[in-house]
């Protein structure tokens, strides 16, 4: 699966759980998009962001 370039986030795996208290297997998924970003060394990159790191500034965008 895809993971976040800046924190490594990905999808981590878990139990519904229903009104009867049935659990049922799911899978969280981070908030992951693709996006071009400027690298250290002045080329641009494209890859999988979360927003998490998007709204924090930890990536610069290329334009």
């Amino acid at each position: 699966m895809a993971a976040c370039f800046v924190c490594n986030k990905k999808a981590v795996y878990g139990k519904s759980v229903t009104f009867s208290a049935e659990r049922n297997s799911r899978v969280f998924k981070p908030n992951l998009q693709s996006v071009k970003i400027r690298m250290p060394d002045g080329s641009t990159k494209r890859v999988m962001v979360c927003t998490k790191c998007l709204k924090a500034g930890k990536v610069v965008k290329a334009v």
